[in-house]
């Protein structure tokens, strides 16, 4: 768990560095990018907090515990300024997009 923990905190921060070295260069990829960051980072705090709270075992969903107020905010970090599951259309139709995939094969729900 631990080593999931280490793994995804290196990849959130680079993506997190990607997204803000495109926007200082006004590239317009930095939507998708950001995307890409605010997803891996919110489902990898959520992760990271489910398995801590397992690490403490019952004490861990006490209230005198930390974790469980993390478990509460990384939570809230996956639903607000855009759910996971709409950062997860988002990155599927660019994805498809990229491949040329015709417009008809991509994601449902396409704005």
């Amino acid at each position: 768990m631990l080593t999931q923990m280490a793994v995804d905190l290196r990849a959130a921060r680079a993506l997190c560095r990607e997204a803000g070295r495109l926007k200082e260069a006004g590239d317009p990829a930095t939507i998708i990018e950001t995307c890409a960051a605010k997803y891996l980072a919110s489902t990898a705090a959520v992760r990271a907090a489910l398995d801590t709270v397992q690490i403490y075992g019952a004490t861990g969903c006490s209230t005198e515990q930390p974790v469980n107020r993390y478990l509460r905010d990384a939570k809230i970090m996956e639903i607000i300024e855009g759910s996971s599951q709409i950062q997860e259309v988002l990155i599927a139709q660019h994805a498809l997009a990229s491949v040329g995939a015709p417009a008809a094969s991509r994601v449902k729900g396409e704005a």
